[in-house]
């Protein structure tokens, strides 16, 4: 039996798509007909032997790397993105109490996990700006976010509150953000 949510030919972008939740995504977005568009930080992985979808690299802190993120995967992939995923994030695996924190785990950490989302959702909507209604109408932004952004996390305060701002600023504030249908 298969199911049709209608994303057949829907052009899906899934960030971090390298691994863990990133890949099963990937996965599942293919399954449903989707053209998917995966990208990644520094290693391809398991990308790299999907044939189906289009993997591209991009620093999700760099201005320039994050628009033409969303240039190439419109350019290689059919069109502009329809639905973005932003799943990517660091989660840096030492124990640091914010006492004991530097501050370039801090702001690195802010740059990945929420700098990166802040750029991905500005070109996505600078881009669905002039995008058909048959784009807009598919048009969605789906944050993941984490049990840490509602509770904290001992000795990951960086990633908490990254996660915090997304879950409970970025999310409400973007879905606040209408996109005009032309």
């Amino acid at each position: 039996m298969s199911i049709n949510l209608g994303l057949e030919n829907v052009h899906v972008l899934v960030t971090g798509a390298a691994g863990g939740i990133g890949l099963q995504t990937v996965h599942t977005f293919r399954q449903l007909g989707a053209r998917v568009t995966a990208h990644y930080n520094s290693n391809i992985g398991e990308l790299a032997a999907l044939k189906d979808i289009v993997a591209i690299q991009a620093d999700v802190r760099d201005e320039t790397g994050v628009q033409n993120l969303l240039n190439d995967a419109a350019t290689k992939n059919g069109g502009p993105v329809s639905v973005l995923i932003v799943n990517h994030g660091i989660w840096p695996t030492n124990d640091a109490p914010i006492i004991d924190m530097g501050l370039d785990q801090w702001s690195n950490t802010l740059a990945v996990n929420l700098t990166g989302p802040f750029l991905l959702c500005r070109e996505y909507l600078k881009a669905l700006r002039s995008a058909s209604d048959v784009v807009k109408d598919t048009a969605s932004i789906i944050f993941i976010g984490s049990t840490a952004g509602k509770f904290g996390e001992a000795g990951h305060g960086d990633y908490a509150a990254t996660k915090s701002a997304l879950m409970y600023g970025l999310t409400p504030t973007v879905s606040n953000t209408g996109v005009k249908k032309s």
